[in-house]
């Protein structure tokens, strides 16, 4: 039976199924430099200078969807630590418009220099041959949307170039595509074997996948490792909130959400993260709180309609018991 919390994550998770829908933008947000996916990007939509919809954040394959927007022109803004903010403007006529890809480029990756630079050697490093295999599979797999052709090239690069984790990682996107979870796990496992857990992105899409699969005792360790390997977004403290509410440590997981929205206050998920910790730990006040800052962000968003209807019955629950409070029930 489906926990109350996964069941709030599945509204988030709905939202990807308006994508092609006119009257859409959507796209994909790629690392400027090595084309690579960027998850967690904050992205607001602008139209005459206000906000045209709710924030979004992009996926685990650097996708994005704003939906139901009416035709006219929009800016984009992409941002997210570590990373110059990009400004594109878009059109929507008759419904309609092009799919958008955001180039982001690092404002903190430095130049090879006489001492070296770990990272840039490293890619100075792989033959042309492999960075031509790998282009034309991250090619086959976002823009053509044929996963299985672009595992054929992700291999293809390894063939010439062992220890590409960038590939295994992109392999394991490609195989969870397929829901091929089993090889997904595997290959991203493998990425951060070869990284040697250095590597962030293979780390928070394996907690991820686990995380929606309700595996939260795998989950954790992952989120915790992802954590540890530098990456300073909110992704990692999300990722990690979950599964400890999936394991019923409300403490912790509370704190770890906490940090998350402390990183992104904008991202509406973090609070249905939150509002699952006070459902288990009875604080329908609360809970009543954190649906409240939801739908402050994504009042449209699909699901919203439960979540606000579901706020309204606590809300009169609250009223018609006035010793209801935070305090959890005496044992």
């Amino acid at each position: 039976m489906r926990s109350r919390f996964s069941l709030l994550l599945l509204l988030l998770s709905s939202q990807l199924c308006f994508a092609q829908r006119s009257g859409n933008l959507s796209g994909h947000v790629r690392e400027e430099r090595t084309n690579v996916p960027v998850e967690s990007v904050a992205l607001d939509v602008l139209s005459s200078g206000t906000r045209a919809a709710s924030p979004v954040m992009s996926g685990m394959d650097g996708e994005f969807q704003f939906p139901y927007l009416k035709d006219g022109d929009y800016y984009i803004v992409a941002s997210k630590r570590g990373y110059d903010t990009v400004t594109i403007s878009v059109s929507i006529i008759a419904g309609t418009a092009a799919p958008v890809l955001i180039n982001l480029p690092r404002h903190d990756v430095k130049a090879p220099s006489g001492g070296g630079d770990s990272v840039s050697a490293r890619e100075l490093s792989i033959p042309d041959k492999a960075r031509a295999s790998f282009e034309k599979g991250k090619q086959l797999l976002y823009e053509k949307s044929e996963p299985e052709k672009s595992i054929i090239e992700f291999r293809r690069a390894i063939d010439q170039f062992p220890t590409y984790y960038e590939a295994y990682l992109q392999i394991g996107i490609a195989h969870y595509r397929l829901a091929e979870y089993v090889e997904a796990e595997k290959d991203l496992r493998k990425s951060i074997e070869l990284s040697a857990g250095k590597y962030p992105d293979p780390l928070f899409l394996l907690a991820q996948m686990y995380n929606d699969q309700q595996q939260f005792v795998y989950a954790e360790p992952l989120a915790r490792h992802a954590i540890a390997a530098g990456d300073a977004s909110w992704h990692g403290p999300f990722e990690l909130a979950r599964a400890l509410v999936g394991l019923k440590r409300g403490a912790e997981a509370e704190a770890s959400a906490l940090r998350a929205k402390e990183l992104k206050p904008d991202n509406p998920q973090v609070y249905l993260v939150l509002a699952n910790i006070h459902i288990q730990d009875q604080k329908l006040a609360s809970v009543v709180q954190d649906f409240d800052e939801y739908l402050k962000l994504a009042p449209n968003a699909p699901g919203s309609d439960q979540i606000r209807e579901r706020r309204d019955r606590m809300r009169k629950a609250l009223q018609h018991d006035t010793p209801q409070s935070d305090t959890p029930k005496p044992k």
